[in-house]
């Protein structure tokens, strides 16, 4: 397999396996999926429709694993969470730590 190819293959892995570790690093990036009507109006108003608990739980482990918080209805507001993910694959993949 020629260099070219192989690099392809290991990129291909890579974001295979930072899609997987994304969902089960992040699932609250995917709670909207599951969003009845109201759920969804209230996020589009701005609001979070889940529980206090919850959400609480979801800002200090997103604080801990370095990335931003959700925004006040629950939405990510930028991509760094796919970057950790991305790390993480890239580095089980090339059996490398960053």
């Amino acid at each position: 397999m020629n260099r070219f190819k192989k690099e392809e293959a290991l990129e291909s892995e890579i974001g295979s396996l930072a899609s997987t570790l994304h969902i089960e690093m992040f699932p609250e990036e995917y709670d909207h999926m599951y969003d009845s009507f109201a759920d969804s109006s209230d996020r589009a108003a701005g609001k979070n429709p889940m529980n206090a608990e919850y959400i609480a739980k979801v800002k200090a482990r997103r604080a801990e694993l370095g990335v931003t918080p959700l925004s006040d209805s629950g939405m990510p507001t930028c991509d760094d969470s796919w970057k950790v993910a991305r790390t993480e694959a890239e580095a089980r993949v090339r059996g490398s730590v960053s």
